[in-house]
């Protein structure tokens, strides 16, 4: 079996059609269902279940498939490590993650010391964190889930506060400080319930049994502060994306239970490390570090 047959059989079942996977291909379709044909002959077995142009993987496709995956997550790794070595600290990296602001400041001060480096982050989905678990296709992941797996390593790296933030001009409270049951139904901005944050949030609340009234949910975290600062209603922000320097909000002290979150980082075991991603991972432990010592 050689790489460029693999490659056609793993194009073809990650797009379930000849056609889409011929283009992608640059090839033929005839030559490109001649390749899957000759492969399925050479490993004396069939890989799909055809119907037209639409084919599904067999278990034997499935079985393949799965090992394709590590092969050509190596092949990309060996491709990016032979790209290291040609620059100067240069290379690309890809984060898998939820934590728009933490990414954001992380990123912006790594860039200083490798201003060569592509960076790509990648949405914490399950399929994309499945890819990261079974085949190292990202370089790190960094989350608030601790997720156990034969394949990762979970490092914790910040306990984050979560604070209650208002608009300045909210006058419940002068001490920096709030319980949650005088709060009564002021309204909340937030993310849809769909996101982790808006999930452990709600969780906290309903351990002190307070309920936020939610008259604003979005989807996207930059768009929550500015409708705070704009006198709309109070919001979680977590210790990460607290801005010190913005007049227009208060962050508050919750009073009623410990509202915290521990960021950590999740390396793979068994694939090797770039340089960039090993530089990273360092640097994401001084950035927090930094961050406990202010």
């Amino acid at each position: 079996m050689d790489l460029v047959k693999l490659k056609y059989f793993y194009t073809t079942a990650k797009l379930g059609n000849m056609s889409l996977a011929a283009n992608e291909l640059l090839i033929s379709q005839p030559a490109l269902s001649k390749a899957i044909t000759n492969l399925e002959s050479e490993l004396e077995m069939d890989l799909f279940f055809r119907n037209g142009k639409r084919i599904l993987l067999n278990e034997n496709g499935e079985f393949l498939l799965k090992r394709a995956e590590r092969i050509f997550s190596e092949v990309s790794n060996l491709e990016r490590s032979i790209e290291e070595r040609r620059g100067e600290r240069g290379g690309s990296l890809s984060i898998v993650t939820t934590l728009p602001y933490t990414f954001t400041n992380i990123i912006d001060l790594f860039l200083t010391d490798y201003p060569n480096v592509k960076c790509e982050q990648v949405p914490l989905s399950k399929e994309n964190l499945q890819q990261f678990i079974e085949y190292g296709k990202y370089d790190v992941c960094i989350t608030t889930d601790r997720i156990e797996h034969s394949n990762v390593e979970w490092v914790p790296l910040f306990e984050e506060e979560v604070f209650l933030t208002v608009p300045n001009s909210f006058e419940e409270t002068t001490k920096g400080t709030i319980d949650l049951m005088e709060l009564g139904d002021f309204p909340f901005i937030g993310l849809s319930s769909r996101f982790s944050f808006r999930q452990f949030t709600d969780q906290a609340c309903k351990s002190v049994g307070y309920t936020p009234i939610y008259q604003v949910e979005v989807e996207e975290a930059t768009t929550i502060l500015q409708l705070v600062k704009n006198g709309r209603g109070a919001a979680f922000t977590p210790q990460t994306s607290v801005d010190l320097y913005e007049n227009k909000l208060k962050h508050l002290k919750i009073m009623n239970r410990k509202f915290t979150r521990t960021i950590g980082l999740l390396r793979h075991r068994y694939f090797y490390p770039t340089q960039i991603s090993t530089a990273f991972v360092t640097h994401c432990h001084r950035y927090f570090h930094d961050m406990k010592n202010r």
